[in-house]
């Protein structure tokens, strides 16, 4: 008898692995839309968002806001699996599991450095360290675990 594929390829802990990063991504996005669309929610007011999520007076304009956001839900269905296993599709979710995972690893000071904005608040730092960074790790660690689930294993027969 010839080896046949084992019949869900990608795996229980890959599809969980898809389904947090995705879920992730989604969230992260739609956060943004919001924020693109003028909502400081879940912060009282424009300058405590600010404060909170990029460490300044001042919130990033709509555009770029608007841009993260749309980032974020192109990456949500990539990583949930549009594009299949296309070399595009494939690059797209290395390189969403990379900036996720280099960013919880070097943090929003770097990051802010990285993009030329102002040094950022003690809110921000410590919000980085207790949960952007946790969070980034988590989901760059789903993308990559849901990416590497697509391995073919195959069943003796």
């Amino acid at each position: 008898m010839s080896p046949q594929p084992v019949i869900g390829a990608l795996g229980a802990s890959g599809i969980a692995g898809r389904v947090v990063g995705a879920a992730g991504l989604a969230a992260v996005g739609l956060l943004h839309v919001l924020w693109a669309a003028g909502s400081s929610w879940p912060a009282r007011d424009a300058d405590a968002l600010a404060d909170a999520v990029v460490g300044s007076a001042h919130v990033p304009a709509a555009g770029p806001t608007a841009g993260v956001a749309a980032l974020a839900l192109g990456g949500a269905a990539i990583v949930s699996g549009a594009g299949g296993d296309r070399p595009v599709a494939r690059l797209i979710r290395a390189g969403a599991a990379a900036a996720l995972l280099a960013r919880g690893l070097a943090g929003g000071v770097v990051a802010t450095r990285v993009l030329r904005l102002p040094d950022p608040s003690a809110r921000f730092r410590d919000l980085d360290r207790l949960v952007y960074r946790p969070l980034c790790l988590v989901l760059g660690a789903a993308v990559a675990w849901g990416s590497l689930g697509r391995i073919r294993r195959r069943k003796m027969g």
